[in-house]
């Protein structure tokens, strides 16, 4: 069976970095970095105090009609940032399933673990004891419903509140797998469309590691640098944390035809592959990423020549950024001095299950701008015959390019994309 073309008509997102793609370019334009000091919870006594964060005022305004929803965005900061992304795009989103039969629509979510609410529940217990645990854990959890948990969120919450705003779809499925959940989201849903299963899929991403639970078990890995995140650099000392909702519309040419939009980026191809090595910490070899990458560029049918940028996981860490870079070296071979590859987690932290649909977002503004990102805080890169700019900004018109993501457990995820507008 022939495979259909599956075609990208939007990609927003909020995060560090801004509400929606229009903030997002500006900051990309500008190289402003988003690292400041945590206001979420009191960071003292931890090594790392900054992160990331999507300030408050970006929420500000934002009214839950439910109490229940109110009362579950209070434990789960994933979901008041998922909440408030739908909310600004509502009209929108809605608007656009209406166009669609219900049987040929669905939608992905990449998500993060749920939250374990610490500080809160530490300030109900009464008493020091098990009986008191319980009893302010079972306090903070009074909303148990079958559509939120404050808790213990059951997975399908997100989709579930989607479909609170836009009906009933013909497909839902939510993807739990780390640093590469959004990424694999993605990947999911374009196969739908290159099967001819859909014409129209949604797909959604969130995640925040900013609270306590979730910030000391990262340090405790000693994956949270010190000091600044510098992907690739030979002194890189680990990653930076950040948080982000987003979400991208993947149609089909049919899907183009009924939304009356022009073909502007074409998602072409993706790769996945499992390591299967260790739980938090990738291959040393990087076969698992190898083969993601070389999945996608052959799904996509890419000569190396024409493959103009990467936007690489680059997360800062010691286990991470070599490892992949000798994975593309291998993949590349002798086109490796004309890619240009760069991580921008330096500027909008590691958003975890998250990331995907940022740096995917991320992609799609810089090939449509005609810029690669420079690695910000890169000062001794390591050693490649890839071209890792430094600083400042290339200027690029960017054609075909790839971002991907790898994830604990070694889930790993590339996705292709073609520009279609040069």
């Amino acid at each position: 069976m022939t495979r259909k073309a599956v075609y990208v008509v939007a990609c927003e997102t909020l995060s560090a970095l801004g509400f929606g793609s229009e903030a997002l370019k500006i900051s990309l334009r500008e190289n402003y970095c988003a690292v400041e000091p945590i206001a979420q919870f009191c960071p003292e006594g931890l090594t790392q105090q900054h992160a990331c964060e999507v300030k408050q005022e970006m929420l500000s305004g934002f009214q839950f009609k439910e109490s229940m929803w109110h009362d579950t965005a209070l434990h789960d900061r994933k979901f008041e940032l998922w909440a408030a992304l739908l909310e600004r795009y509502q009209s929108t989103i809605t608007e656009t399933f209406s166009q669609f039969p219900k049987n040929r629509t669905g939608i992905v979510m990449g998500l993060g673990a749920n939250a374990f609410p610490v500080q809160g529940i530490a300030l109900q217990v009464k008493e020091p004891s098990a009986s008191g645990l319980y009893k302010a854990i079972e306090l903070i959890n009074q909303v148990n419903t079958q559509k939120g948990n404050t808790i213990f969120n059951h997975a399908d919450l997100y989709a579930h509140y989607l479909q609170e705003l836009v009906g009933p779809v013909g497909y839902s499925k939510n993807i739990l797998t780390a640093c590469s959940s959004s990424t694999q989201a993605i990947a999911f849903a374009a196969a739908r469309i290159m099967a001819d299963e859909a014409d129209f899929m949604f797909v959604g991403g969130t995640d925040s590691i900013l609270n306590q639970f979730a910030y000391i078990s990262f340090g405790k890995l000693g994956v949270l640098t010190e000091q600044q995140c510098r992907p690739f650099d030979v002194n890189r000392s680990g990653a930076i944390a950040g948080e982000c909702a987003g979400f991208t519309v993947l149609v089909s040419e049919e899907g183009l035809k009924r939304l009356n939009k022009r073909e502007k980026f074409q998602l072409l191809g993706f790769g996945n592959s499992l390591d299967a090595f260790k739980i938090t910490a990738p291959d040393p070899t990087g076969h698992g990423v190898e083969t993601a990458i070389r999945k996608s560029l052959e799904m996509a049918d890419i000569q190396l020549e024409n493959l103009d940028y990467i936007n690489a996981h680059g997360t800062g860490t010691r286990s991470n950024d070599e490892v992949e870079l000798r994975a593309i070296e291998r993949v590349v071979g002798d086109a490796a001095e004309k890619i240009h590859v760069s991580s921008t987690k330096d500027r909008h932290g590691h958003c975890i299950a998250a990331a995907g649909i940022l740096e995917f977002n991320v992609l799609l503004c810089s090939m449509e701008m005609g810029i690669v990102p420079a690695n910000l805080n890169l000062e001794k890169p390591i050693p490649t015959p890839l071209l890792l700019p430094q600083h400042e900004n290339h200027e690029k018109n960017i054609h075909i390019a790839l971002t991907t993501n790898f994830a604990f457990g070694g889930v790993n995820c590339s996705l292709a994309v073609k520009n279609l507008s040069i």
